[in-house]
């Protein structure tokens, strides 16, 4: 009887301990889907205030570092030594999921928008993932998108990128913020996105197609791009052809930043924005006609 008793209760401790070690485990595997990457170059308190930003702690996710060599790896053929700087202050959160496509936001992040990155990573090949790329003080965020991809292949539910597409997908963040600086970072993300939507469906055979689709693009937009501007959209968009991108795969991305733009370039700030430059052009001409 004692024999039994024993036993029972031997079993008992067992089974409690494999519940408290399965459940541990769940959490671990849970967790490690989130990774934060921290510019190396931030003071201990500047990390510790990025980790509160993203809601996180280094128990509840991995946490690693960037530095500058790693953000000149992809950024010194397509940025200038000025757009990359001298020390990794950009930061990522990163949780890859199963589905719901890619959630992106910034913040401190001036010269890179949300919609820039979201294309960016669409060329790299991520398909799901919120994404927030941030700074404890207003930067340029060029170097942000090297941080997510960290930070995407890092996390156990991601995957290796190839280095081709890594490059390729900062040369297309970089020419885009060049193009926003002359007609604005959302139209230029949308000319972007929509010129590559073209070039991914088409494949065209010749760098010249590439550039055909890329002036008509442009042309439907009604906006003046100098021929260097049109030649600069040209180079990247020949890379992203090379990429051999599955348009059947990504057309849904690609439709979701169009419609996401779309919604932001009509908002009453927007249009608010146009009507006083029309009223302001109005004005004017009547100021001269009397």
């Amino acid at each position: 009887m004692k024999l039994k008793m024993g036993i029972s209760k031997l079993l008992t401790v067992f089974m409690a301990l494999t519940i408290v070690i399965s459940i541990a485990g769940n959490r671990v595997y849970a967790d490690s889907y989130k990774v934060v990457t921290l510019g190396g170059n931030l003071t201990s308190s500047q990390k510790e205030d990025m980790l509160k930003y993203f809601g996180v702690n280094r128990q509840d996710a991995d946490v690693i570092e960037v530095n500058i060599d790693e953000e000149k790896k992809y950024l010194s053929d397509v940025a200038s030594s000025d757009q990359i700087g001298t020390k990794s202050i950009s930061c990522a959160y990163v949780e890859p999921t199963t589905s719901g496509g890619l959630n992106v936001s910034t913040n401190n992040i001036s010269w890179v928008s949300s919609s820039m990155i979201k294309n960016a990573l669409i060329t790299a090949g991520v398909k799901n993932a919120n994404v927030k790329a941030a700074a404890p003080f207003t930067v340029s965020g060029t170097a942000a998108l090297t941080g997510i991809l960290k930070g995407y292949e890092t996390s156990s539910s991601g995957s290796k990128i190839d280095e081709n597409k890594k490059k390729v997908a900062n040369d297309e963040l970089m020419t885009t913020g060049d193009i926003g600086d002359k007609i604005g970072k959302d139209k230029a993300a949308g000319l972007m996105n929509d010129i590559k939507k073209q070039v991914v469906q088409d494949k065209p055979k010749t760098e010249a197609g590439v550039k055909k689709i890329v002036e008509n693009v442009t042309n439907n937009y009604n906006i003046d791009l100098s021929e260097g501007d049109i030649n600069k959209i040209t180079s990247v968009m020949n890379k992203i052809n090379g990429l051999n991108l599955n348009f059947g795969e990504i057309q849904g991305q690609l439709n979701d930043v169009t419609g996401q733009l779309k919604d932001k370039l009509s908002t009453p700030e927007a249009q608010g924005f146009f009507a006083k430059i029309g009223s302001a052009i109005k004005s004017f001409f009547a100021n001269i006609f009397g």
